[in-house]
C-alpha cells in the first residue's frame, strides 16, 4: 500500500480564491466523511470523471506522498 495523504482545501467561494480551512487526511473515506459524501463520489471527482457538485464546488483535493 502506498504511503499517501489527502489534502483537502475548503474555500469560502466557488471561485476558490478565499481559503476557509485545510485538512491533511489519511484516506479518501475521511475526505468523504468531512464532506458528507460517498467515497466513490470523491474518487470520481479527483479523477475528473464527474463535474463539481454540492460541496465539491468549494473544494480542491490533492493526493501527496507522506
Amino acid at each position: 500500500m502506498k504511503d499517501i495523504k489527502w489534502l483537502l482545501f475548503l474555500f469560502k467561494d466557488e471561485e476558490k480564491t478565499q481559503l476557509f480551512k485545510h485538512f491533511e487526511l489519511n484516506t479518501i473515506k475521511e475526505v468523504a466523511y468531512l464532506l458528507n459524501m460517498k467515497p466513490q463520489e470523491i474518487s470520481n471527482y479527483y479523477h475528473k470523471l464527474i463535474k463539481e457538485r454540492g460541496p465539491l464546488k468549494y473544494c480542491v483535493i490533492y493526493q501527496v506522498s507522506k
